[in-house]
């Protein structure tokens, strides 16, 4: 949404508007700490020790945007290939009950201005879960995918006490004792399965995996304490054999976890939570606009992102805490029915205040709660 639509459907000026973005003297790590304090004082919206940090980047794709600051051809997941764009690292709190965005931080490529002030992907990641520990945010595990599981990453969450569950990706080099040869030695992921699979099919075992129509299945495992290659951080491998789902297109997973004694299945279970960062994206691009931005430089994007944030957190917190169940006969069960739900009841009242038609409104919206009628009464008399 531009700027320009935004003032056509309001009675904001559109130069206003402008300024907003652009020139006005607001600091988008102050909102973000004042967001982040309404989340934890909320028993309903609060992170706690049973979810975990998850960390991803998304792609906001630009392709004609030639002179916005920061975008570069580069991969971008949404669209499976290489596409001008920004690009944002998040962190994320992911429970089985929870979702929401912590913290951002915009990837600049080393082709932008001031080169020596470079941070990479890896540098932000970090980044972000120092400040997801100084804030207090509190979570069990920090959660990455395979394109995250460096070994600056591993030994970085190892030096702050911090348990690490990430995939690692199927040609990293991990210590592994040959069947034949009865000798350690490093050997590439794919060449342990075809080792495992020949020689060890007998020792695989069975966890039971959550899948989304609420049923189990067995997946076969594989788990041993090793290290990966060029890494002091001990860790705990494990060889799935099968798929995450049907959509899935790998038949064999790798993971590892830098907690000794963390169980197979629980392991599996809190990397499964990474997903919930995939959905809070999906979230803020398709129904908050947080990609759908016409401004060209940094601090401009970063406003646009925390206004995402803000929008996305107001709906969340509605959501959490049911303020809809006494209003609504169905109430939103998803983020975007919140949101659409909250501009419909936005949309009643001025209807109510214009057509002084109670009975009407209230059957076309399905309000089933007296006491707004009864305020709605009020307004009318």
């Amino acid at each position: 949404m531009s700027l320009a639509a935004i003032a056509n459907n309001t009675a904001v000026n559109y130069q206003r508007l402008q300024y907003f973005f652009s020139e006005a003297d607001w600091n988008n790590q102050d909102l973000n700490d004042i967001r982040l304090k309404i989340l934890q004082n909320q028993r309903t919206t609060k992170a706690n020790k049973k979810g975990v940090l998850a960390i991803d980047d998304t792609a906001c794709p630009k392709p004609y945007a030639e002179k916005t600051e920061g975008a570069s051809f580069q991969h971008c997941g949404c669209l499976g290939r290489e596409e001008n764009a920004n690009v944002a690292v998040a962190s994320c709190f992911v429970s089985n009950s929870k979702h929401f965005p912590v913290d951002f931080k915009s990837y600049l490529p080393i082709t932008t201005p001031n080169p020596k002030n470079f941070k990479s992907k890896l540098d932000l990641a970090k980044e972000l879960i120092d400040d997801a520990v100084n804030k207090k945010i509190p979570f069990s595990s920090v959660v990455v995918d395979a394109w995250y599981t460096s070994t600056d990453l591993i030994e970085f969450t190892a030096s702050k006490n911090l348990t690490l569950v990430a995939e690692v990706k199927i040609n990293r080099s991990i210590f592994f004792t040959h069947p034949m040869t009865r000798q350690w030695r490093y050997l590439t992921g794919d060449k342990i399965i075809a080792l495992i699979k020949e020689f060890y099919p007998h020792k695989l075992k069975t966890v039971s995996i959550p899948q989304e129509d609420g049923t189990d299945k067995n997946v076969l495992y594989y788990a041993f304490k090793s290290k990966l290659r060029d890494c002091a951080t001990e860790v705990q491998v494990i060889f799935l054999f099968d798929k995450w789902s049907d959509a899935d297109d790998k038949d064999v997973h790798i993971l590892i976890t830098t907690d000794l004694n963390m169980t197979v299945r629980s392991t599996i279970l809190t990397y499964l939570l990474r997903w919930g960062i995939e959905e809070s994206f999906r979230e803020l691009k398709d129904t908050f606009c947080f990609d759908q931005y016409q401004v060209r430089h940094q601090e401009q994007i970063q406003k646009h992102w925390i206004m995402s944030f803000l929008a996305w957190t107001l709906a969340y917190w509605i959501k959490q805490n049911g303020c809809l169940s006494k209003i609504l006969d169905e109430p939103p069960q998803t983020i975007g029915e919140c949101k659409q739900a909250i501009a419909s009841l936005i949309i009643i009242d001025s209807s109510f205040l214009l057509s002084k038609n109670k009975e009407l409104a209230a059957s076309l919206y399905h309000i089933k709660s007296e006491r707004f009628k009864k305020n709605l009464e009020k307004i009318m008399s």
